[in-house]
């Protein structure tokens, strides 16, 4: 495989970590270990989700909360990779098993399409999160998850044909596939039920979080380079685009770096803009979406296993 030097990746954003990070991973993977065969249980814990938990919480998250959200982010990886990222664009298992899903998220009997395991395994976190959350924090995380499934389905879609997609239909549907939405909700949460429906879709708590999301699309999109090449068919991320329109990989690489880096400064631009007029509630909000770029950051250096093809500079 061909190497690259990772791009300058550093936040403005002080970085925080649980210190019970090693505890929440080790919990996330034994719970994943009761439905996942024992080969998928081990490529999943390559990716360390529980480490994304550690680095985003709130420090007085609650463990119920905690494990919740680990266990959420386990199943991620492991339904991501079997129906999304390791299958051929036109797989015809995909569909019905996102489709499967989303009967469970409306709490209706699932289909089976899934298979039985995961199914399961999605009922368990759901029940999990529906104990520790507010009835309004449900519905939050419930709403951007429906967006994180049809954006999978989008992702896949763009595969079909081979052709690159144009760069602004990419960003708009990873704003959304990368995930961070749910994940966001999860973090206010665990701070308790400061951030209220109003604050969350406040129009600039909307500006804020879109832009987190964008630059943890890009940071991840600049880490997976190299490990989303071995996926089957054309695998579409923000560097690839640009190598298809003649870049270079490290030109590729240093421009989507820099799109994350102009992002984050537009982040603390508005933010301090509005600064004198937040509520305590905002201020919540922000503090975890900071939690969130910085802490997917920190992670992607960690999770080496999973993101191959970098040397050191």
């Amino acid at each position: 495989m061909l190497e690259s030097v990772l791009p300058d990746m550093s936040l403005p954003f002080r970085a925080v970590c649980h210190p019970d990070i090693d505890k929440i991973e080790k919990r996330a993977v034994e719970w994943l270990a009761q439905f996942a065969e024992p080969r998928m249980v081990a490529h999943v814990a390559r990716a360390r989700p529980g480490r994304i938990v550690a680095r985003t919480v709130h420090f007085e998250a609650s463990d119920d909360l905690i494990n919740a959200y680990a266990r959420f982010l386990s199943w991620g990886f492991w339904f991501d990779d079997v129906f999304i990222d390791d299958v051929p664009a036109d797989d015809p298992t995909s569909i019905p098993a996102v489709c499967s899903i989303l009967d469970i998220l409306d709490f209706r009997r699932p289909s089976g399409f899934a298979g039985t395991q995961m199914e399961a395994a999605f009922t368990e976190v759901v029940n999990s999160l529906r104990r520790v959350l507010l009835p309004e924090q449900w519905a939050r995380w419930a709403d951007q998850m429906r967006l994180w499934f049809a954006s999978m389905v989008m992702q896949n879609a763009m595969r079909i044909d081979g052709t690159p997609p144009a760069a602004a239909v990419y960003r708009t549907m990873r704003r959304y596939s990368v995930c961070s939405i749910p994940c966001i909700v999860l973090i206010d949460a665990s701070a308790g039920a400061v951030v209220d429906w109003n604050t969350f879709w406040d129009a600039d708590m909307t500006v804020l979080r879109l832009r987190a999301a964008k630059v943890v699309a890009w940071h991840n999109d600049v880490f997976s380079y190299h490990a989303e090449r071995k996926h089957p068919g054309s695998f579409w991320n923000l560097p690839a685009i640009y190598v298809a329109a003649d870049a270079t990989p490290e030109e590729a690489l240093r421009r989507t770096a820099n799109e994350a880096a102009e992002e984050a400064a537009e982040f603390v631009r508005h933010r301090d803009e509005i600064s004198p007029r937040m509520t305590k509630a905002q201020r919540v909000h922000v503090q975890s979406l900071e939690n969130w770029m910085s802490g997917c950051r920190d992670w992607s250096l960690e999770a080496t296993a999973r993101y191959v093809g970098w040397r050191e500079s």
